[in-house]
């Protein structure tokens, strides 16, 4: 499916490939093209996306402020007193996003990929 995957693998670092293992190919590209658009469109004013914290929510913080915001289920920045320090970075998921040449793909073709290259990995 994706050509020279392991050596793509092997240019990511620790923490890229813990997220791979753990979203896989279709989720990274799922949020770097359809949602990471969509909530930055609607940041609040001065407001970086981190990435996705411990609960599988977007994050984003305002250096200025100290402030830090979670993307909700109904398409909306709230104010977060219970930001998680640990976030899966969004620039880790552009990173693999780009390594893996993602834009090239279908969703659908994506779905088993990690998994199964990961299996391949313990044998």
């Amino acid at each position: 499916m994706i050509s020279d995957i392991q050596e793509k693998y092997d240019q990511l670092t620790t923490q890229q490939k813990e997220i791979f293992a753990g979203y896989g190919l279709r989720q990274i590209k799922h949020f770097i093209e359809i949602n990471l658009p969509e909530i930055e469109a609607l940041l609040p004013k001065g407001a970086q996306v981190q990435g996705i914290n411990a609960d599988g929510k977007g994050q984003a913080y305002n250096a200025e402020t100290g402030e830090y915001y979670i993307w909700i289920s109904d398409k909306q920045w709230q104010l977060s007193n219970k930001a998680t320090p640990t976030v899966d970075s969004k620039e880790d998921a552009l990173t693999i996003w780009r390594i893996f040449d993602l834009q090239k793909y279908e969703l659908i073709d994506l779905s088993h990929v990690h998994r199964d290259f990961l299996e391949s990995q313990t044998v």
